[in-house]
């Protein structure tokens, strides 16, 4: 909440908890694990109204989550390539984050789990392949005041164009209009569902 959702993996401690009202960001880092499947989802949520920094910020974090998640890539793509999608609106007024745009997906194994991710990081140069499961998890903190991060999961499969919110998704093939190369394209599926706050 507040300043601590600026610290990216935040561990609340007694003498360094807030209390969460109506004034600032709370962001929650949360997900379980099921029998058929793992789930790793950050929302960030305004009790009150967001100042318009806040505003500026959530949604330049929000358009770079919604291009990562609509991209369409040849087959034999590293994630390293897909990572400007995400960062590029945070970039256009000088803004980042310091950590991955996503990583692999465990079923009831570890929910950070590789070898593939899409992050910035390019010496991890992982193709992505159809069925991994990543997490597309854009972000940005800013010291001392506020943290921002938007995150699901997608599967690689076949791409069928519909704009949703997710928490995961998976690597799907996509059915293009040209196969150029006579490659494979693929997109993303969203395997789970988690509202965004709009106002």
């Amino acid at each position: 909440y507040g300043p601590n959702g600026a610290i990216i993996h935040y561990r609340p401690e007694p003498e360094k908890c807030k209390t969460v009202d109506d004034k600032k960001l709370f962001l929650l880092d949360s997900g379980a694990q099921y029998i058929d499947g793992t789930t790793d989802v950050t929302r960030t949520v305004h009790f009150g109204v967001p100042s318009p920094r806040e505003k500026e910020c959530f949604t330049r974090v929000l358009q770079g989550h919604i291009a990562l998640d609509q991209a369409i890539f040849p087959e034999n793509t590293p994630g390293f390539v897909l990572d400007i999608l995400a960062r590029s609106f945070l970039w256009k007024i000088g803004l980042d984050y310091r950590h991955g745009t996503g990583h692999g997906v465990g079923a009831a194994l570890n929910v950070h789990e590789g070898p593939q991710s899409i992050s910035y990081r390019y010496g991890n140069i992982t193709v992505l392949h159809k069925g991994m499961v990543v997490s597309n998890e854009p972000g940005y903190y800013e010291e001392h005041a506020f943290g921002i991060r938007i995150e699901y999961s997608f599967n690689f499969q076949p791409l069928t164009l519909e704009i949703l919110v997710q928490n995961l998704l998976a690597i799907k093939e996509v059915d293009t209009p040209n196969r150029f190369g006579g490659i494979d394209y693929f997109g993303f599926e969203r395997l789970t569902f988690v509202p965004i706050q709009v106002q």
